[in-house]
């Protein structure tokens, strides 16, 4: 690829990506993770797992609304002096856009490892893997990502400049320089005479008549009057750019301050992203990863002879959440694989011509444009490998009973706590009967049957929780 080729590729990448991809991107991707948001708070659908895919769906949402912001500087008059407003904020949009990205990632990684332990070790699942801890995890890690990406915005500083436009033709500039040129002639012809009479230095006799006038040769003051001439023109020309065909038009950008030029910050920033937002990460999904399909193979094995038809019906919901994870997993691989090389593309590489960087900023546009992907369909994602996810989207938007059906599920758990005081007081043993785990807090359990949602408040019964 030619270095004029690398310039085209550069531009149409920016235009294609920025500005038609990147919008359509966001609004699909800000849709869908608000839904998200929505659907995976509600009552029904808490869990340690539900809440770590709520702050990364909130993580993608920052993201894709900073990357959505920064893409405006591709557009044209960005840098008209009127959206001053943009540019003093760019380093702390580009900040927040780095901090949310980052936290996206650690948070794939922090459940990752905790589906590892749940699907692994259940045992020390159940003690480890809360909410409560969940909530912890992700709190600390958005600080962490805040804190550690924090020294972007003092990477960039305003930078003003004034540019020229040329708003007359080029004959237009002849005819007023002709006209100024004899204008200025006319104006300085007596000190033009002045300086040629004096301008000769032995050459001058007197003359016979006797009057003391002094003559130059005449070679000598044509070559003078020429000089003189080419002289009036340059100047007349300069005039003539900077007052008739000139208008000054004054534009904003961002510049690398002291501090972001600093070669020994560059270098140890760069190896620090790579490392602590690419490999580490990276790697450690990847090799859980391998250690979840490993899992739900075996277990696919395990359910082949399995005779107990509620065990593997238990069975089955896990590996729905599990393969649900995976896959999240699996598209964040292939949207972060390319950055990642990106970067530790840069932290190896100092040098490189303009035709390198004008292809490295065409694919990094590309592979900016994969990570706003990866951000924007998770949702897909969900309605996909989710049966309740699907449920409660079709609950939240049509049948319009779900606020209703949360109100029901606690005044249920009330009613049970009574007739359970009440049987035993009674005497009675059928009660040991209804099954103990009456809620289930995975991503595709079942739904209550309807017969409890249908009855009046209050009128619940036991049997109904069967399921």
């Amino acid at each position: 690829m030619s270095e004029v080729e690398a310039y085209v590729f550069r531009d149409q990448s920016r235009f294609w990506i920025q500005r038609v991809l990147v919008p359509i991107l966001v609004c699909v991707g800000a849709a869908g993770n608000i839904l998200s948001i929505i659907v995976l708070t509600r009552r029904r659908m808490r869990s340690s797992t539900n809440a770590y895919l709520t702050a990364l769906a909130v993580a993608d949402l920052i993201y894709l609304l900073f990357v959505l912001l920064l893409s405006f500087k591709h557009y044209p008059n960005i840098h008209d002096h009127k959206y001053e407003l943009y540019w003093r904020f760019y380093g702390i949009s580009h900040w927040l856009c780095d901090a949310a990205s980052s936290t996206s990632v650690w948070l794939t990684v922090s459940f990752t490892i905790e589906r590892y332990i749940v699907v692994c070790h259940p045992m020390k699942g159940k003690v480890l893997c809360t909410e409560r801890r969940a909530k912890s995890i992700i709190a600390i890690m958005s600080i962490l990502c805040i804190i550690l990406t924090a020294t972007t915005p003092f990477e960039y500083q305003l930078a003003f400049h004034d540019d020229c436009i040329k708003m007359c033709e080029e004959s237009d500039l002849k005819v007023l320089r002709l006209h100024h040129v004899d204008e200025v002639q006319q104006e300085n012809s007596t000190d033009a005479i002045s300086l040629n009479t004096f301008a000769g230095d032995g050459n001058c006799t007197d003359d016979d008549s006797g009057d003391g006038i002094i003559t130059t040769d005449e070679e000598t003051m044509h070559s003078f009057m020429n000089s003189t001439r080419q002289l009036f023109q340059a100047i007349v020309n300069i005039q003539l750019i900077n007052t008739t065909c000139c208008v000054k038009n004054y534009t904003i950008t961002t510049e690398g301050t002291s501090f972001g030029k600093n070669r020994t910050y560059q270098s140890m920033f760069y190896w620090f992203s790579a490392i602590v937002f690419a490999v580490l990460p990276l790697a450690l999904i990847a090799t859980f990863n391998c250690f979840l399909i490993h899992s739900v193979y075996k277990s696919y094995q395990k359910r082949k002879v399995m005779t107990n038809s509620q065990e593997q019906k238990c069975q089955t919901q896990e590996n729905r959440i599990t393969l649900l994870l995976i896959s999240i997993v699996v598209l964040f691989l292939i949207c972060q694989i390319p950055t990642a090389s990106v970067l530790i593309y840069d932290a190896l590489v100092d040098e490189a011509d303009a035709r390198t960087e004008n292809i490295k900023a065409g694919l990094g546009n590309i592979f900016n444009s994969l990570l706003t992907l990866n951000a924007s369909c998770n949702f897909i994602l969900y309605c996909l490998l989710s049966d309740k996810y699907r449920r409660t989207c079709k609950a939240l938007f049509f049948h319009r009973d779900l606020n209703r059906q949360d109100s029901l599920f606690k005044s249920s758990r009330y009613s049970i706590r009574l007739s359970e005081r009440k049987l035993l007081k009674r005497g009675k043993s059928n009660y040991v009967c209804t099954p103990k785990n009456l809620e289930t807090y995975s991503l595709n359990s079942f739904p209550r049957s309807k017969s409890l949602i249908q009855r009046p408040l209050g009128k619940a019964q036991s049997t109904d929780l069967i399921t």
